[in-house]
């Protein structure tokens, strides 16, 4: 469940009155998962140590968010706040486009209404060097973190200027593995969505597909793979995540063919 919250003067979030917006968005735990809150925050935390520009974060109890409703028993007591990027400093709306809605595909086809090889190639079309490379940085998080939920509606381009579209900072990441082992991609990566299977080549594939740079693709995949293995080796301890959801983010990272052709397995 999410909820608009308005940041108190004193500290702490507070859910304002009906019709009224917020400036942070409030992602209560889950009713059927532990610690989800906890999880998306250091994966969203490391993400932004590897160079993925995402909106600011933290997290917060749940006795700290004033006026929230009765949600009966849920899995955690804590909450993840996300500072809302589609506003500026004085309150005017930036225009967001999911990929949903670039591709003009209905929220119930979100997992199935493109593939990567298409992504990419909008994005280079678009955006150029500097969003293709961020998009393959993404991608690559995604599989290396056991993320099987970035769907359509998990990407969005932003418009600063209002004409312009660049990517939208990253929202949304999570490692879905502890929750669903062996989870497989949202959308296809070439012919498969078997995170453990991808490698190089399923890169090189994409790259063919899409028409763009493949030495930019595998430059970025390799920096990628690299700079998160030794982001996840120095602070995965410093996340507050139980002891089985630590290891298995670890044991999926190892079990990799992307990292066993890095040569970091």
């Amino acid at each position: 469940m999410k909820f608009s919250a308005l940041a108190k003067k004193r500290g702490g979030l507070t859910i304002p009155v009906k019709g009224v917006g917020g400036d942070w968005i409030v992602k209560l735990p889950a009713q059927n998962y532990a610690h989800v809150p906890e999880n998306e925050y250091a994966i969203m935390d490391l993400a932004s140590r590897i160079g993925i520009p995402v909106p600011e974060i933290k997290l917060v109890s749940l006795t700290s968010i004033e006026n929230l409703p009765q949600m009966g028993v849920l899995a955690g007591r804590m909450a993840l706040a996300v500072k809302r990027f589609d506003r500026t400093s004085t309150k005017q709306r930036i225009h967001i486009e999911d990929f949903a809605q670039v591709y003009n595909v209905s929220p119930d086809k979100k997992y199935e209404g493109a593939n990567f090889s298409a992504l990419a190639s909008m994005i280079w079309i678009l955006t150029g060097t500097v969003g293709l490379t961020d998009f393959v940085r993404r991608l690559t998080f995604t599989i290396l973190t056991g993320n099987g939920d970035m769907h359509l509606k998990n990407w969005s381009f932003i418009y600063p200027d209002g004409k312009m579209p660049i990517l939208a900072p990253a929202y949304d990441l999570l490692s879905t593995v502890p929750y669903i082992p062996h989870d497989g991609l949202a959308l296809k990566l070439f012919d498969t969505k078997e995170m453990k299977a991808i490698g190089l080549e399923h890169f090189m594939a994409l790259a063919k597909k899409a028409q763009v740079p493949e030495h930019l693709v595998l430059q970025t995949v390799r920096d990628t793979v690299a700079a998160t293995f030794s982001a996840w080796r120095e602070n995965a301890k410093h996340y507050d995540l139980s002891r089985s959801i630590r290891e298995s983010i670890h044991a999926h990272m190892l079990s990799l063919n992307l990292c066993k052709e890095k040569g970091l397995v």
